[in-house]
């Protein structure tokens, strides 16, 4: 097996991709170089709808802070404001974003996110969900902040799998 790891991590990457190593996250960019001390929007899920990410001086994403420019960043290294993730739509490619590990730690990996959702140490197995809108009212959940006569600044986001767990159902109109 570690032979196995040991092969799959020295493959390069070919295609836009997250990054995992012993220090966190970083996006190694299809040329082979990673964004520092800026902004990047990426759509890691193909869905069309990009999120803006902080990366530091050493290319590693920010988390849960106040980035140098004073925006804050959720706990997957969204940018926020008044607590809404920030988007952008943007045209959906054909390459999925693939998660390397450089570690041989037991992490589940959500890769049909922008960025995984909070690692949990289980087995190292890789969850399915994306992130859905919840309007204030209603049991529908959306796949953009703004769907129909939803108010985008009172719009929360929460992985697929829980807002089914709490009983929304898909809207009819994004989705």
């Amino acid at each position: 097996m570690a032979g196995i790891l040991s092969f799959s991590i020295s493959v390069p990457a070919f295609a836009d991709s997250w990054q995992l190593d012993s220090t966190g996250y970083w996006y190694q960019n299809d040329d082979g170089s990673y964004p520092t001390s800026c902004w990047k929007w990426i759509d890691g899920n193909n869905d069309g709808i990009a999120e803006n990410y902080y990366f530091n001086s050493e290319g590693y994403l920010l988390v849960n802070t106040t980035t140098p420019d004073g925006y804050t960043v959720d706990s997957n290294g969204a940018k926020t404001i008044n607590g809404i993730v920030q988007t952008q739509s943007v045209t959906p490619t054909s390459v999925s974003t693939q998660v390397s590990t450089a570690t041989t730690q037991n992490t589940m990996v959500d890769t049909s996110s922008s960025l995984p959702e909070n690692t949990q140490n289980t087995s190292s197995s890789i969850a399915q969900s994306s992130t859905v809108w919840i309007s204030a009212t209603g049991k529908k959940y959306h796949k953009i902040n703004n769907c129909g006569n939803m108010n985008p600044s009172k719009a929360r986001s929460m992985s697929l799998e829980q807002a089914t767990q709490h009983g929304y159902d898909a809207c009819s109109k994004c989705y």
